[in-house]
């Protein structure tokens, strides 16, 4: 009985001590979320800096394991959205842009949140200005929409032009004994270079400077013209080493003016009608984005936007990545939904995994067959496996700079047999019931027909590509060859060769849709993949964003980390790919 009792006692304890954690737990919630103030003061100023990576849709990036850092995820589509709801807040003054040492924006998303801005200032009469220690391309860029560009005085503009610089690995896999068997479809697929040469192959120098040249030009008519300068003057700044470029870029008004921080704050309180010294309330994206609501009308029509950003993996449910497993799921709901009346796929993707690649393909051909008209829309990559998973759509709408095309597959294989018998002494033996029990092993040299059958499975892999490119364009597979063989390509070429149907942002698309689907402004967005929100990870973002707590990785140990993962990339797959070989960063 006294055991009886004793474990009774244990169990209500613990029965207790679990309920008031519960309590605390439900209790600290409630403390943090209710505490948030939604108001936005009067005279305040929308601060908009760029320090992580920018996804297409908020939230669907994947947290960086080796850092605590407090990351925004605001995505593409909703700072836009923010801009244009702060043109009509009374109580926001105006925009301050300020720089960063580093800008991990693509040159689709700058450009497009440029444009926001210009419509912001075009729209109101409330100020825009920028503040810069150090400007590079993209930043500039963005600096461009301003009123008024200020800059530290001891600042400099590293604005030098476009250039690719791409490591070659072979002769260094040479010296470790790695052997990589490689097997490509299309002269252009570059993708495989850096395992099989020293150097740029001619026909990737070719398309590399073309494409390079065209963004280049696209950029300097979009800073030109949005600072009425000539793009003689920019040019010439861009072509000069002069590290000591602030006087000239002064003389050739890319800059309006040089000042400290603390004296354009003075500028600022000035404009703002504040007494000497006093506070700015200053409001970033993300607080602005806790404290309004962007209502989005009402009506039975849906047109559903499903972004696919990221690379393209088989199996996969996690964020930042395009799976077949995934987006299946995100069509079959798509599918079930009766006030669904067009689909519009908003890519930004290198490419990745052909088999997903396909499968997706399938879905987007199924939901057509049902009669819902799909538009594709392309932001600062649609390439290669990217570019597939759209291939079928009713209509094309691409960025003039979005990098596009890259028709092709490869696929690697690795053999370790030097490295392990002649430099580590590592020898394998096998017993099989089967002739090809161990086959394509990289611990064995691959056989004549090993290679064989590997090359007629890419061959046929391209041949169904371009089947699906062809039957989506209504051309045939021999013309798509002409402009495919994993050629790059920009959004205004892949206009002109008809890879896509229009030029324009994803509202054109949108657009487009409503239009096929015969609903006009009769429409509602649903946005996909919906990203779930973990309550106790908002949790303690909040908690450490009230302690103004985190461990951050720097600039450059970002950068290795990052390059890491794209090299990551190539190797990971054990499948033929469909991909870029790189992502282009213009800085």
């Amino acid at each position: 009985m006294k055991q009886f009792f004793k474990f009774l006692f244990a169990s209500c304890l613990g029965t207790i001590l679990a309920l008031g954690v519960l309590f605390f737990g439900f209790f600290m919630i409630g403390s943090v979320f209710s505490a948030k103030d939604t108001s936005i003061p009067k005279n305040s100023v929308l601060l908009v800096e760029f320090n992580n990576f920018v996804p297409e849709k908020t939230g669907n990036v994947e947290q960086n394991p080796y850092s605590f850092e407090l990351q925004s995820s605001l995505g593409l589509q909703r700072i836009k959205d923010l801009i244009h709801h702060a043109s009509d807040n009374d109580n926001i003054k105006g925009i301050v842009y300020k720089t960063s040492s580093n800008t991990p924006l693509g040159m689709v998303t700058s450009t497009e949140i440029k444009k926001a801005i210009e419509e912001f200032r075009d729209s109101t009469d409330k100020f825009v200005y920028t503040y810069a220690d150090f400007f590079t391309h993209k930043s500039y860029l963005l600096a461009s929409a301003s009123d008024s560009i200020f800059m530290n005085p001891n600042g400099m503009l590293e604005m030098k032009g476009y250039g690719a610089m791409i490591p070659f690995f072979k002769e260094m896999m040479d010296k470790a004994g790695i052997e990589m068997n490689i097997f490509y479809a299309g002269n252009y697929k570059s993708a495989t270079e850096p395992f099989r040469r020293n150097d740029i192959s001619p026909a990737n120098r070719e398309q590399t400077r073309e494409y390079l040249n065209e963004n280049f030009e696209l950029y300097l008519n979009e800073v030109a013209g949005s600072r009425g300068i000539s793009k003689e003057n920019l040019l010439n700044l861009v072509n000069n080493i002069d590290l000591e470029n602030l006087p000239e870029a002064l003389e050739n008004d890319l800059v309006d003016g040089t000042t400290y921080w603390f004296e354009f704050e003075d500028k600022l309180r000035d404009r703002l009608g504040l007494s000497d010294g006093k506070k700015i309330r200053y409001m970033d994206l993300d607080e602005y984005n806790s404290k309004v609501t962007i209502k989005r009308g009402s009506s039975k029509n849906r047109i559903a936007v499903v972004y696919a950003e990221g690379e393209v993996v088989y199996d996969s449910e996690e964020k930042a990545v395009i799976s077949e497993r995934k987006y299946n799921k995100i069509f079959d709901k798509i599918k079930r939904d009766k006030k669904v009346k067009a689909v519009v796929l908003r890519v930004n993707s290198p490419g990745g995994s052909a088999f997903a690649s396909d499968a997706i393909w399938g879905e987007i051909e199924e939901i057509k067959a049902r009669g819902i008209p799909v538009i594709a829309s392309f932001g600062d990559y649609a390439a290669s496996g990217g570019y597939y998973i759209a291939a079928g759509a009713d209509k094309i709408v691409s960025h003039p700079q979005t990098l596009t095309g890259s028709i092709g597959v490869f696929t690697l294989f690795p053999n370790f047999t030097n490295l392990m018998e002649d430099k580590l002494g590592i020898h394998f033996d096998t017993v099989k019931t089967s002739p090809h029990a161990v086959s394509f092993t990289p611990f064995y040299d691959l056989t004549e027909e090993e290679k064989n059958e590997l090359t007629t499975f890419v061959d046929q892999l391209y041949s169904k590509f371009l089947s699906r490119v062809a039957g989506g364009r209504g051309s045939n597979t021999d013309e798509i060859h002409e402009v495919a063989q994993g050629r790059v390509w920009t959004g205004a070429s892949a206009y002109e060769n008809g890879l896509v149907d229009e030029l324009g942002d994803l509202e054109k698309a949108i657009e487009l849709a409503a239009d096929m689907a015969d609903i006009a402004e009769d429409y509602k967005i649903n946005e996909y993949p919906k990203i779930k929100k973990d309550i106790f990870e908002e949790l303690m973002m909040e908690l450490m964003k009230q302690q103004n707590a985190s461990m951050v990785l720097s600039d450059f140990d970002k950068k290795l980390l990052d390059d890491y993962n794209k090299l990551r990339a190539v190797f990971k797959f054990r499948e033929p790919m469909a991909r870029l070989p790189f992502t282009l960063e213009c800085k």
